[in-house]
Parts: structure tokens; sequence; C-alpha cells
């Protein structure tokens, strides 16, 4: 994937580089500062045509991919979040094929990479959309989103397991993690995806999903 270091551009410079994409494509944004402001104007300028999946957000590192699309469909929490599944997923898997090929440099990289994109999806599932599923469901307390907090916890103590074998380049340390994470993880994402998400979708309308879409891509 290609990678744009935006220190040193405006708006104006960044758009031109995205401009030049053809649908279908992605890119990923590097920089050490902040740029919400900049994904901000992004959206509203170019509505439709660009999803955000954060890779990395750090106060001296942000790293975003942007996709680009060629009709402008309108958003749905379901393909958004699904979509981060997919890309994480594929993370983890490249990660442990690396692993089993005693790539340890590599394997330490993806899984950085894949510990900083799920923590940061289920921080934006807890701060924004389960608030959202609550409130528009009457649920809290005893409903599917407090089992899904209990499950992220489980999640993360999976992944931090994950993080620390590699560190210590041990194979079968990272196997028993990676299972012990797959036995939660699988279920989850698809209670996520048959059941949240959908109501989710279902609740709003086109535009209140769009909005809660573009909030959970810029975590604001």
């Amino acid at each position: 994937m290609e990678v744009l270091d935006i220190d040193g551009l405006d708006y104006d410079d960044m758009l031109q580089q995205l401009s030049c994409l053809e649908p279908g494509h992605s890119i990923e944004l590097v920089g050490t500062r902040a740029i919400v402001g900049l994904l901000k104007r992004l959206l509203q300028d170019q509505p439709l045509r660009y999803e955000l999946s954060t890779i990395r957000r750090r106060p001296d590192e942000w790293r975003v991919k942007v996709i680009v699309f060629g009709e402008e469909e309108p958003r749905s929490v379901t393909s958004y979040l699904g979509r981060d599944h997919d890309r994480l997923d594929d993370l983890l898997q490249q990660a442990v094929k690396l692993a089993a090929h005693g790539e340890w440099a590599e394997t330490q990289s993806l899984i950085a990479d894949f510990r900083d994109g799920l923590f940061w999806h289920i921080e934006i599932e807890e701060r924004l959309l389960f608030p959202e599923f609550e409130l528009l469901s009457g649920s809290s307390a005893g409903g599917p989103t407090e089992a899904m907090r209990s499950e992220h916890d489980t999640i993360k103590e999976c992944v931090n397991g994950l993080v620390e074998a590699a560190g210590a380049e041990d194979h079968d340390e990272l196997a028993r993690h990676h299972a012990d994470l797959l036995g939660v993880l699988v279920e989850h994402n698809m209670k996520e995806e048959s059941i949240l998400y959908p109501e989710t979708d279902r609740a709003l309308n086109g535009s209140a999903r769009n909005l809660l879409v573009e909030r959970m891509m810029l975590g604001v």
C-alpha cells in the first residue's frame, strides 16, 4: 500500500494527492502531528468518497488508511466496522504465518499494528457506538453491550499476551495466546456483525448513520 507522509503538507496538498487515486485503491497517511482537522475537512468536502481506518493514533505518530470509493453509497455501521474486522483479521493471520517461519521482526511489527488497530476499534465502539445503541434500544445494564465490554477486556488480555510472546520470540506462547484470542474474538465479531451493527443501522435514518460512521472514523 502506498504511503503518504503528510508532515508539512496542507489540506490542498493532501487533497491533490488523494484525488489522483482510482476507486478501489487505498493509501496510508502518516504523520507526527494530529490530523483530525484535515480528515474532518476531507469528509466534509468529499462526502462518501473516502473511508478512514485508524492504524495507529499516538501523540507522536498518526497512521490512517484511506480507501477511495467510486460510487457514493450511504455509509453503514455494519459495512464500516465489518471491513475493519476483516482488515484486522488479515494482519493477525499474516503475523502468525511469519512467526511460524521465524521472521520475528516482521511478526512484531504486524502484531503491534494489530494491537493498535484493534484497541482503537474497541475504543470507538465503547465510546461512540455502544452509547448510541443503548439509547436507541433502551438497554444498558444486562444488555448486549455489557457482555461486549466484558469480552473486550478478555480480548485485550489475549492481545497483550500475543505482544509479549512476539517480543520474546516464543512461538509456543504466541500460538497459545492466538488460540485463546480466537476462542473469544470469532464469536464476538459474529455477534457484533449479526446483531449489534445491523440493529443500530436499522434504528437510524440515513443522515444519522452517516454521521455516526464519520464520528467513528474520526474518533470524535
